[in-house]
């Protein structure tokens, strides 16, 4: 019976160490935790604005190339996104000869 009773010391040894632990970790997290107050901040929807051409003295304004990073000739300095043109094929109408 020795050797179960080494198995029984060790087993519970192993249980008491465990559950010491876990109330250990709960203890941490309970001190870990932090609580926020809500942040309740309302944010206004910002408008897309289409982009305008610059224009000076009723004339447009050109891009100037010495700035790669700056499009002068659109307001707010970026030209807008060019949509892909959709592909079509010309249908030719085949008349007849005239004589």
């Amino acid at each position: 019976m020795g050797w179960f009773k080494n198995l029984v010391s060790y087993v519970t040894s192993y249980e008491s160490k465990t559950v010491d632990e876990k109330k250990l970790l709960d203890k941490a997290k309970k001190d870990a935790e932090v609580v926020l107050e809500k942040f309740e901040e309302k944010v206004k929807p910002v408008k897309a604005v289409k982009p305008k051409r610059a224009k000076k003295k009723g004339k447009f304004v050109a891009d100037d190339k010495s700035t790669p990073d700056v499009n002068e000739a659109w307001k707010g300095g970026k030209a807008p996104i060019k949509k892909p043109k959709a592909y079509t094929t010309k249908v030719t109408r085949i008349g007849k000869k005239k004589k």
